[in-house]
C-alpha cells in the first residue's frame, strides 16, 4: 500500500502543476490526502447498467478495504435484495437467499460488478498512462474530475471519471464510458463514510448467512 500511496501522491503531483490558481492546487491536496489515506469505505451505492436492451437499476450497500477485500450486498429491486458478493482476498462467494445453493465460489468478480468499487477506480488510475484531473461547477457544487482508462481493451469498460465535491471531500459519482464514450455505468454514491471501522468477519463467508438472519 506504501508504493500505491507514493504513485498516487506523484501523480497529484505533475497533475498540479498544471493547475493555474492557488485555490484549486489547494483543494486538490485536500482530496489527494483524503484518499491517499483512504484504509477502507462504507456507502450505499445506486448503479445504473446501460446496454442496448435499456437500462438496469440496482441499490447495494458497499463495504470495502484497500488489502482488496470488499463486500456488496443489493437492497433494490426485490428480486435480487439480499443477494451479496463477498471477496475475501483470495476468493469470491456469492449469496442469493432465493437458491436451494444458497452460496456459490469463483476466484474472481465479473468486470462490470467490480469497477463499481472505489479502491478499483484508484487502482485504475494509478495504471493508466492516460489520465486528467479537472474542477467542474455542476448543479451549484464545485467538483473535482479524476479521469483514467481500464485496463484490458474491454470495448464496453474504456475510461472512467471519478466526481469528488471539493466542499465534504466525498466521491458522489463514478461514470463508466465504453470505447464510443457512450455511458455504461452509472454510479452514484450516498451517505459515503472514510475509513469506517470493519471488522474482519464481514469478510467471512461463514457469516454471510447469520449477517442476513440477525
Amino acid at each position: 500500500m506504501k508504493i500505491l500511496k507514493k504513485s498516487f501522491f506523484i501523480m497529484f503531483v505533475l497533475a498540479l502543476a498544471g493547475c493555474s490558481k492557488a485555490s484549486d492546487t489547494d483543494e486538490y491536496a485536500n482530496i489527494q490526502d483524503k484518499l491517499v489515506n483512504m484504509e477502507s469505505y462504507s456507502c450505499e451505492a445506486e448503479v445504473t447498467f446501460y446496454s442496448n436492451k435499456g437500462e438496469n437499476k440496482y441499490t447495494i450497500n458497499q463495504q470495502a478495504k484497500n488489502d482488496g477485500r470488499y463486500f456488496l450486498e443489493t437492497t433494490s429491486p426485490d428480486s435480487v435484495k439480499g443477494n451479496i458478493i463477498l471477496f475475501d482476498g483470495n476468493m469470491l462467494w456469492q449469496y442469493n437467499p432465493n437458491l436451494d445453493s444458497k452460496i456459490s465460489v469463483g476466484d474472481k468478480d465479473k468486470m462490470e460488478r467490480k469497477e463499481i468499487c472505489l479502491f478499483t477506480f484508484l487502482e485504475n488510475y494509478l495504471k493508466s498512462k492516460d489520465v486528467a484531473l479537472e474542477t467542474a461547477n455542476i448543479d451549484e457544487s464545485i467538483y473535482t474530475i479524476l479521469e483514467a482508462k481500464i485496463p484490458g481493451g474491454n470495448k464496453y469498460f474504456d475510461s472512467e471519471k471519478l466526481f469528488i465535491n471539493n466542499e465534504t471531500k466525498a466521491p458522489e459519482r463514478l461514470v463508466i464510458y465504453d470505447t464510443n464514450g457512450k455511458e455504461r455505468i452509472l454510479v452514484t454514491y450516498n451517505n459515503f463514510v472514510y475509513n469506517p471501522e470493519i471488522e474482519d468477519s464481514k469478510f467471512n463467508v461463514e457469516n454471510i448467512a447469520n449477517g442476513i438472519k440477525n
